[in-house]
């Protein structure tokens, strides 16, 4: 038994120096030795984990959004190539029909016809041109030649809805592709989307003047159904069966220097200022600009920047859509692709989500491994 040394003034033993230490004090001791331990495993474990993950999770972010815009802006080209042929099509219809001295005659006789006799020939001759292009190209859903200032003498060849076609012609000189087609002075101009019953419809037109004397006989315009478009901006959705709408996650959009958007998989847009559903529209100002003779293809009309549409952050790329004849002008279209960034960094996510979990394991094994060595450490003093 370990001798008591009393002191002078009490009886109250105390240890001799050098004795053992007291529980308390061993207690004591353990504990930080286990939290130490604790705190070493984890730092060990966990460290060289979350700053691996870290960087590889941002630095996979910066690669896989310059990769995406890099793709996107080489399939926008490709896009706005096929897009090009498939309005060439048209234009160049309408520029055959505009150089026809045959077909110009038949318009100078239906608008000049003195009896009804003349006006049905020259009326039925006319419907035998749109015919002929209609058969030979069944992405044209019509034609109208809107007499001017006789309307009554105009003429509609359409697949469907000639009711409501031979309605617009009444209303055409107040719609906006009206004013543009006569600024144009004969050139080609797109106008915007038409809603005709449940369906939207875009106009190529141009003015029409006698060649004999250089009089205005009226207006042309091909119908192009803006299903067709819609169809080569978002090949990929359509061709996939069975998608709805709640299931797209990125897609295009075709708008105007106006701001209106022409042609999109989401009907209700259509007809609608681009600025409705996309928040930041600074970075397209430059792509409005009203030069008629601009490269199409140079830096300035291509691009790409974030931001929120519909709520959604979201990468714009963007592209303008020249033509081989020649839109141009206030007529011109502007090719979008949007692609939410939640969409984008899905897989980065995943591996984000992945590193996280591997470290929660790592700490709980690491926890469970101090726990171990200090259960020996403490065995080994007692």
């Amino acid at each position: 038994m370990a001798k008591e040394v009393f002191d002078l003034q009490s009886d109250t033993p105390r240890p001799k120096e050098g004795g053992q230490v007291g529980p308390q004090k061993r207690k004591e001791t353990k504990g930080l030795i286990r939290n130490r331990l604790i705190c070493c495993f984890l730092l060990v474990s966990l460290a060289p984990i979350m700053i691996i993950g870290f960087l590889a999770y941002n630095n996979s972010r910066s690669a896989i959004m310059k990769k995406i815009t890099q793709y996107s802006q080489a399939e926008l080209v490709q896009t706005v190539a096929n897009i090009q042929t498939k309005l060439a099509e048209f234009e160049n219809i309408s520029v055959r029909l505009f150089i026809n001295k045959g077909f110009n005659s038949t318009l100078s006789l239906l608008t000049g016809a003195q009896d009804e006799n003349q006006f049905l020939l020259a009326k039925r001759e006319v419907e035998a041109y749109f015919k002929e292009y209609m058969i030979s190209n069944q992405d044209i859903f019509g034609f109208m030649f809107i007499c001017d200032p006789d309307l009554e003498r105009s003429v509609v060849i359409t697949k469907d809805y000639y009711d409501d076609f031979m309605a617009l012609i009444k209303n055409f000189k107040e719609h906006n592709g009206y004013l543009n087609i006569k600024a144009a002075g004969g050139g080609i101009v797109w106008s915007s989307a038409i809603k005709i019953n449940r369906s939207h419809f875009v106009l190529l037109g141009r003015q029409i003047k006698d060649m004999a004397n250089g009089e205005s006989l009226g207006v042309l315009a091909i119908i192009v159904d803006e299903e067709k478009i819609d169809q080569l901006l978002n090949l990929k959705i359509y061709n996939r069966l069975y998608i709805s709408l709640a299931e797209i996650e990125s897609y295009s959009m075709v708008i105007n220097n106006e701001g209106e958007i022409v042609s999109t998989p989401f009907k209700e847009d259509i007809g609608k200022n681009f600025s409705k559903i996309i928040k930041e529209t600074k970075p397209l100002d430059e792509i409005f600009s009203l030069v008629s003779d601009r490269d199409y293809g140079s830096e300035i009309n291509q691009g790409s920047f974030i931001t929120e549409v519909n709520d959604r952050q979201t990468l714009v790329t963007f592209k303008t859509i020249g033509s081989k004849v020649g839109i141009g002008g206030k007529s011109g279209w502007h090719l979008l692709s949007l692609a939410p960034t939640a969409y984008l960094y899905a897989d980065v996510r995943k591996f984000g989500v992945t590193t996280l979990i591997l470290g929660l394991v790592c700490a709980a094994i690491a926890v469970l491994g101090s726990l171990y060595v200090s259960s020996m450490i403490n065995k080994h003093f007692e």
